[in-house]
């Protein structure tokens, strides 16, 4: 069976003051099959976000190439990737849309996924309840909390039913209470439902629940004539 994932030799370079600021060194690669859960651990700064972009086709490598189920995507679009693989992702940054409610965020997410409107509800309904957002699910996400936003996002992902959930610091924002019931449900995910997980942490008790860690380097600065030429 084909990788649900597979990143070869993977290089983000940015400029900056000094110069060029290189992610991953010589090239990131890395291998998830379904049902795995993988883990990315790093220090701030040193591209797990960035990653998940790339993954995500969000952002292009210079160097390198992302492969969905054996088919090259490394320019291709993240609906082109969820047409080979369904997909949910849950960012750093909190990204419910501001003009819709949170229940209609939720609706919107799984109307996109091709659920039906019956089925909508009943998901919406548990995940709204599980992640306490069931006496909010009318409120807009600008009047709530960084952590309500977050758990509107975590809410709206798992309410999809993914094959593979990208999470990008998965506990960032959360109380102590929702951060014990998001890493055990997240290896319930993956163990009773084989949703396949990709997920950064800069914590290593997070990464150490996973079944396999990546681990990345600090980025380096180079003189901008040793900056690479993108395929």
């Amino acid at each position: 069976m084909p990788s649900v994932i597979e990143t070869r030799s993977v290089v983000v370079e940015y400029p900056s003051i000094r110069g060029v600021l290189r992610l991953y060194g010589q090239g990131v690669s890395l291998k998830l099959d379904q049902g795995d859960f993988l883990a990315v651990l790093g220090g701030s700064g040193w591209g797990k976000s960035t990653l998940v972009n790339v993954v995500l086709g969000l952002e292009k490598p210079i160097h390198g190439s992302i492969s969905f189920r054996d088919h090259d995507v490394t320019r291709e679009s993240f609906v082109k990737r969820c047409s080979l693989v369904k997909t949910a992702a849950v960012f750093q940054r909190p990204t419910a849309l501001p003009q819709m409610t949170v229940s209609q965020n939720l609706h919107l997410a799984l109307s996109l996924a091709g659920v039906s409107r019956k089925e909508r509800d009943e998901r919406i309904k548990e995940a709204l309840t599980f992640f306490g957002l069931d006496k909010i699910e009318r409120s807009y996400p600008d009047g709530l909390s960084a952590g309500q936003r977050r758990r509107i996002d975590l809410a709206r992902a798992l309410a999809v039913k993914p094959e593979l959930l990208v999470i990008d610091e998965p506990t960032g924002d959360l109380d102590g209470s929702a951060t014990n019931l998001l890493i055990p449900l997240l290896r319930g995910l993956n163990r009773n439902q084989g949703t396949t997980i990709f997920m950064t942490t800069a914590l290593p008790r997070q990464a150490s629940q996973a079944k396999h860690q990546v681990h990345l380097r600090p980025p380096m600065v180079l003189a901008p004539e040793n900056r690479m030429i993108g395929d």
